[in-house]
């Protein structure tokens, strides 16, 4: 664990959403759910510390592109400079609940794939339905949802659908591993 990542779980747990970074295991197997085949435009919620980021960097094709939405500014700075010399990589200091508006701003409007193990389950339930809305909302019909998560409570939600999932034992905790489709049109929740 990074003194960052520590620091930033002190000053901000349930931000932060985990106590330890996720297991070489997880980010490896999460990475694997995205096909590097042709290029891709994948976004990254809450990347933190840049850990699955790594793995997926590593599976990249040239013509892919990595668009990072973290809400913590030192997490950010950190970003920028561990990837400054990765011109496919776009880090951006913002809330994923303006995750549309964000994506339009760089000129995406319907990522290849999202990626996000921003903790769902212990949110407020409005702020997860916001949350889930918008990410549905920015998402087109061939768009994937790549999240995880210790429950499966997600893989029924009325927004998506479960395309496949995996479990990664070799983790603390514990996490499943889903691919999510949308499952129909979703109007972006609006954000007082």
């Amino acid at each position: 664990m990074s003194l960052l990542f520590f620091k930033r779980v002190l000053a901000n747990p349930v931000q932060v959403g985990y106590i330890v970074p996720s297991s070489r295991f997880l980010t490896t197997r999460t990475a694997r759910f995205i096909d590097f085949s042709r290029d891709r435009v994948v976004v990254e919620l809450g990347p933190g510390e840049g850990c699955h980021t790594r793995s997926i960097v590593r599976r990249m094709n040239p013509g892919s592109r990595l668009i990072l939405i973290e809400l913590d500014e030192h997490f950010c700075k950190h970003l920028e400079r561990q990837f400054a010399h990765d011109s496919r990589i776009s880090v951006v200091n913002a809330n994923a609940l303006h995750l549309a508006e964000t994506l339009l701003s760089l000129g995406v409007s319907e990522p290849d794939y999202i990626v996000s193990g921003i903790p769902f389950t212990i949110m407020e339930k409005e702020l997860r339905e916001k949350l889930l809305a918008n990410i549905a909302g920015a998402m087109g019909s061939e768009s994937r949802f790549i999240t995880y998560q210790a429950s499966l409570q997600i893989s029924n939600h009325q927004h998506f659908s479960l395309v496949r999932r995996e479990h990664c034992l070799l983790n603390v905790p514990p996490l499943h591993v889903m691919e999510l489709r949308k499952t129909r049109p979703t109007p972006v929740a609006s954000v007082a």
